[in-house]
């Protein structure tokens, strides 16, 4: 599977992070929110990708998004640090990396099994993209 560049938006999470301090109901909807998507089954975790990230992952006439997302996500992790910039958010567990984004429906992943190419650099993802 072709890997996806997101955002690496690292300034941005360093920012929210000294910003951020304790955990706040964002944090812990975020966290929450991540650590259902990567202990869900294929087809719940699907329901959370955001529209771009599940056309993304199933464009060119790749299987349904439950086989796709079981070929592209790592396994289920412990959502270890979460930072939140705006709308848009980082959660991070273990080697995986997912963002999100808010829309008016909650907290969905707009990009996951990502992993980072160092500092300034855009994170190459699995799932989804910017």
């Amino acid at each position: 599977m072709d890997s996806r560049v997101a955002k690496a938006l690292g300034a941005g999470a360093a920012v929210a992070a000294l910003l951020g301090g304790c955990d706040s109901a964002a944090d812990s909807v975020v966290r929450d929110t991540a650590q259902r998507f990567l202990t869900a089954d294929p087809a719940t975790a699907c329901t959370m990708l955001a529209v771009r990230a599940m056309e993304d992952l199933t464009r060119h006439g790749r299987e349904a998004c439950p086989d796709a997302l079981t070929e592209a996500r790592a396994p289920g992790g412990t959502v270890s640090e979460v930072a939140i910039w705006g709308a848009d958010a980082q959660a991070k567990a273990g080697a995986e990396t997912l963002f999100l984004h808010e829309y008016e429906d909650g907290w969905r992943i707009t990009a996951g099994s990502c992993q980072s190419r160092g500092p300034d650099v855009p994170y190459a993802c699995l799932v989804g993209g910017p």
